[in-house]
């Protein structure tokens, strides 16, 4: 037999041909069970949420408490990490690059049933606690959704963000709902009293006024709607075996900071 350049091509022997076809559907499995050791294969995505993961307005280097921790897990499983290889980028592209592109980590992500399934976790980073607020106390304290719903109260949020989609699953009229660009944006809106209400972590919000020059004590929580843990969200497509080996390096870090403190509370 030849190929078309004239050059004589031998039919390959059956058994040499069986296990060409064997190695063929192996090859995956292995590509597979390798790559739970290549952390380097990993894309990190954050946005601004301070304190847990920021960008410093002076510097403009990430900052923050999950960026730290971040950069202790993957020490602790032997990867070389720079914190400027971290995507910085609006919550809603990173949530849907998270989702649509595999080993791509979105933090800090609030774990609920409803994201659950979209998502392989490492964690927990934190406890969030997710609330109304109202400017200058506008808005007197609330006893559930249905009073803010029965005074037709409006809410910026921003979309896919935890306290948007607490909101959609209460089944809050989306006539009453406000898109925000981002959180700067959501107070400014609050601020100038072109929403009722804002929803977002009441963490978050206060660093924010802070950062933008306002008292954080106008802020006033009027409702919680969620307190959750943060997570380091994985795509589902991620190799499992990647998702296990960070979460035992997270493990460790961990360990490691109480084993300090036990030392330091000892001295």
């Amino acid at each position: 037999m030849k190929e078309a350049g004239g050059v004589r091509c031998r039919r390959k022997p059956i058994v040499g041909r069986w296990l060409a076809g064997l190695l063929s559907l192996l090859a995956p499995l292995a590509l597979a069970g390798g790559s739970s050791s290549d952390l380097t294969s990993l894309t990190f995505v954050t946005e601004e949420y301070p304190p847990y993961n920021y960008q410093d307005p002076q510097t403009g280097q990430l900052e923050g408490r999950a960026i730290t921790l971040l950069e202790s897990i993957l020490e602790q499983a032997g990867t070389p990490f720079k914190r400027e290889d971290i995507l910085y980028y609006p919550w809603i592209r990173g949530y849907e690059l998270a989702q649509s592109e595999p080993n791509t980590a979105l933090f800090s992500t609030t774990r609920t049933p409803a994201r659950e399934a979209h998502f392989k976790w490492v964690g927990p980073i934190a406890r969030d606690r997710v609330v109304l607020l109202t400017w200058d106390n506008q808005v007197a304290r609330l006893a559930s959704l249905e009073e803010a719903i029965d005074k037709r109260l409006s809410i910026t949020v921003i979309r896919e963000d935890i306290g948007a989609q607490a909101l959609q699953e209460a089944d809050y009229p989306a006539e009453l709902l406000r898109p925000a660009i981002d959180n700067r944006s959501a107070l400014h809106m609050l601020r100038r009293g072109r929403v009722d209400l804002w929803a977002y972590s009441d963490e978050v919000a206060r660093w924010i006024a802070t950062q933008e020059g306002v008292e954080a004590s106008r802020l006033t929580a009027v409702h919680t709607l969620s307190e959750s843990d943060l997570y380091f969200a994985f795509n589902p497509a991620t190799a499992q075996g990647l998702i296990n080996r960070l979460q035992k390096a997270l493990e460790n870090v961990r360990a490691g900071q109480k084993d300090r403190e036990a030392g330091h509370h000892a001295n």
